[in-house]
């Protein structure tokens, strides 16, 4: 379909030279070589070369594209950063902001519960308690008091029927 002799690729003779000029991507001619003089003459070739040119930088950018952003882009990146970030917080943290509102409201129930128990149960101050400080022996029968002399000992056993 199309041949290697064809005007669009420049004259036969000189295709390889265009090849070795363009292995970098980039045309390097010697000046007032012979093949400087023929591109200066021959419009085929020039179109030729300047199509390889166009093609080379094509397949590199290809290869390596350019990482240049444009600044919306930059913008709109940042924004949904901006946005993801003040978002997660909130997602993270608000469970626990209502466990610790309710935990709050349970305890301050609990507290005046209690307020109003101690009020109307508690025993009057200045009063001993159950849990009061016990004197020790507090509740025992007292022992009988010493006996002053030998008669009343014999008159006491006499009267418990323990007399010999």
């Amino acid at each position: 379909m199309f041949s290697r002799t064809d005007a669009r690729f420049g004259c036969p003779e000189y295709q390889a030279s265009l090849e070795d000029v363009l292995r970098e991507g980039e045309a390097y001619i010697e000046p007032h070589s012979a093949l400087d003089r023929h591109l200066q003459g021959c419009p085929n070739c020039r179109q030729a070369l300047n199509d390889a040119l166009v093609a080379s930088k094509l397949m590199r950018h290809a290869r390596y594209p350019e990482n240049a952003l444009s600044p919306a882009f930059v913008t709109r990146v940042m924004t949904s950063i901006r946005e993801a970030t003040q978002a997660v917080p909130n997602a993270l943290w608000r469970p626990l902001e209502l466990l610790a509102s309710r935990m709050a409201l349970v305890a301050a129930v609990v507290l005046l519960a209690l307020s109003v128990y101690l009020r109307e149960f508690a025993p009057a101050r200045g009063t001993v308690g159950v849990n009061g400080p016990v004197e020790i022996g507090a509740g025992m029968p007292e022992p009988p008091a010493q006996p002053v002399d030998a008669d009343e000992v014999l008159i006491s056993l006499s009267d418990t029927g323990d007399a010999i």
